[in-house]
Order: structure tokens, then sequence, then C-alpha cells
């Protein structure tokens, strides 16, 4: 039985998180610290530490994440142009091991001698905790109150923290899940969990319903250098800075919203809404250079690693040896994909308008319908026979059995 002397949890300030700061502290009499990462999220965080500190937490730990995330995660597995399943951009797996990778931090110059998560028993974000926990830090426990206390539902922690005075924003009109962080937000949870039930637009949190998007097209210029993105419109910035300018620019035109139904990590299905109008375009746009940078080869190999890097992610496993192994790749295959994207968005759509990129594989002398370079007609027949050699011997094994 684990007795820990100091708890360090993963705080969101949500209703699950609210009521484990205040169960931690009843149930292991011990002190608890709530940790959280700015990822990005909006949130108003003096609000946040006194929701904390009202809860029964010992001390509100804030730590800016931003950068890290961006850099050493987004950008990693945009490289990859990684998904799960074709779809899911992945950025509530791409946040996870970003929290438990500052919570390690924070725990290796104090006293924190055990972490604690408020993942219920059913989701992958359990999954996503415990394992980065075990690859960085695996000789400190983890706590997760969901498979301890007796509660089973939402309405039952909207009860307990009723019941505890414990301060929280969800009420029982509203038992809409939420996870944000500067890649995207995601909406789970009531009408949404029967796939019979449309999506209702006055529940997006960022994007505009295409509908009511500005009747005009709009177009960004997007840089990349070997595969990550520099500048918006000639004007360089940080990653931070670029996503957030692109979230902006997704949202007001209706870009970005996905409705997706997803297999979790033990198999069950699960519906979930996913604004990530940024990442969107980004993906879009990187796919589109890469057309012109990789050759046919390279990028068959890299596309035939995208499911794979995306299951990888989505299952929590992000820091082992089979991701860092495929990310050596991945690093290698962006070493020419730099240059210019145009991207129109327009009430819903995005798409690429131009490319280019002096590192090009593209010859229009080649493959121009007008007068430029010409294929000797000699070496065009040669190679036509020579390939169709393999074809004539089966047709003649056709003919005479």
């Amino acid at each position: 039985m684990i007795k820990p002397k100091h708890i360090l949890l993963a705080y969101s300030g949500g209703l699950d998180t609210s009521a484990a700061v205040h169960f931690l502290k009843k149930h292991f009499n011990c002190r608890v610290t709530a940790y959280c990462a700015d990822l990005g999220q909006r949130e108003d965080w003096d609000q946040l530490e006194k929701r904390a500190l009202a809860a029964g937490a010992d001390e509100f730990v804030l730590e800016d994440m931003k950068t890290t995330f961006v850099e050493d995660y987004i950008f990693p597995a945009l490289k990859a142009n990684a998904t799960y399943e074709r779809a899911y951009l992945l950025g509530t797996p791409l946040a996870r091991p970003v929290i438990v990778h500052g919570m390690i931090q924070y725990s290796r110059n104090s006293d924190v001698d055990c972490l604690a998560h408020g993942c219920t028993h059913k989701g992958n974000d359990q999954v996503r905790f415990e394992m980065a926990a075990k690859y960085l830090a695996p000789d400190l426990p983890m706590i997760a109150p969901w498979r301890i206390w007796k509660m089973k539902s939402r309405e039952d922690l909207l009860g307990y923290c009723k019941t505890h005075n414990i301060p929280i924003v969800h009420c029982t009109d509203d038992l809409l899940s939420h996870d944000e962080n500067l890649a995207h937000i995601t909406t789970e949870g009531e009408y949404l969990e029967d796939p019979s039930n449309e999506f209702r637009w006055e529940d997006a949190c960022w994007i505009t319903p295409p509908f009511q998007a500005p009747d005009r097209v709009e177009k960004t210029l997007i840089r990349f250098e070997k595969g990550i993105p520099v500048s918006l419109d000639g004007r360089e910035m940080s990653g931070v800075d670029l996503i957030r300018q692109l979230n902006e620019t997704g949202s007001r035109n209706g870009v970005g919203l996905q409705d997706i139904i997803e297999n979790r990590i033990n198999g069950l299905k699960v519906r979930g809404i996913f604004e990530s109008p940024g990442l969107f375009i980004l993906h879009a746009a990187h796919l589109h250079l890469e057309k012109i940078t990789l050759s046919e080869s390279v990028e068959r190999i890299r596309n035939s690693l995208i499911d794979v890097y995306g299951e990888i992610v989505y299952q929590g496993l992000w820091f082992s040896e089979e991701r860092n192994l495929i990310q050596a790749l991945i690093d290698r295959s962006q070493q020419h994909v730099t240059g210019d994207v145009l991207m129109s968005l327009y009430k819903g759509t995005c798409h690429a308008v131009s490319v280019c990129s002096k590192a090009s594989l593209y010859r229009q002398n080649l493959v121009s319908l007008h007068e430029g370079d010409t294929i000797s007609v000699d070496d065009a027949a040669g190679f036509l026979n020579t390939i169709a050699m393999r074809i004539v011997a089966e047709a003649s094994r056709r003919q005479h059995p």
C-alpha cells in the first residue's frame, strides 16, 4: 500500500482534478501540490490557483511549457504528418508527455515521492500519463483517484464537490467535457455520446460555423525550413505565435473542426469533436511542400510510417525507443523540405494554391507540354521495352501454359 508524504497531482482545474485534490488530501493525509502546465489553454491562472487551494491543495505550481510543447512535440510530429487512424491530429496525446516531463523535473527538485492524475479508468489518458512516467521515473509511484474512490460518473463528482464546498466551473446543465491546449480543444460527453446525434455548432469553442464565416477567400503564406514552419506572410515568428496566428485565421474561416469516432487503446470506440485550425492548416501545407521536395521513394517510405508513428503517440509511448527510432528517419527525410506554401481558406475549406522551393525536384522544362527540354525517343522506347519484359514473360506463359 502506497503511503506518500508528498503527492504531485497533474491539475487542470476541471471537475475531475478539483475533486481529486480534495480526495487525495483526505484519503492519504499528506501534502498535495497541484501542478499545472501552461500549454496555451485559455485560463484565468489566478482563479485556477484559488480553486486548487480552496479544494485542499497545499501548493499550486504553474509552469510555462508552451515553447517546449511546440518545438519538442508538435513540430516533430508535424514533420511525420502524424495522425491517428488517418484523421486525429493528436493534440491531446502530444500534450500528455509534456505535462509528465514537467512533473518529473519538478519532483526531482523537491521532496515529491508520488505522482497522481485525474484520468478516468475508461479512457486513454491514464495510459499516456502512466507510460510516460514509467519511462522517465519508474521509481515514482502513480496514484489514480478514479481507481480508488467509489464515484462512478460526472454527476457523482458534482455531488462530491457540492458536499465538500469545492469550487468548480461545471454545472448539471453542462456536462460536456473539454480539453484545451495550444494545438486544439476537444469536446466530448453528454449528447455527443450518441453518434446518431448531430453536433450542435453552438457548442463549438473556437471555430466559426462555416456558414457564418466571411464570404471571401483568405490566403496565408507559410514558410517551412527543414519541415518546420518558421514564418507567416513573410514575417518570422516563434512556433507558439505562429500556431496562435493560424488558429485565429482558421477559426474565423470555419477551418479545422473534425467529428471523429476513434478506437481507444482499450478497444472501445469513442466520439469526440476536435477543433485544431492551426494544425489542420499546417498539415495540409506541409504535405503539399513535400510533394515537390521528396523523391517518390522517400515519400513512400515516410508514408508507410505515418500510421505507426500516430499509433505510438496515441498509445502514450512518446518516450519509447521505437518513436525515437522512427523520428530519426523522419528528421532525415526533412532535410530538403524547405520552401513556401500559399494556403487558401474559405468557409470551412483549406487547400494549397501554390508552392515554391529552391530544393524542388519538380522540373518544368522536362514535363512541360510546351517547348522545353526533350527526352530522347530512343531512350523512351528502351525504357518501355525494359519495364515491359516481365509483362511479356507473363503474357507468354498465359498463351503457352
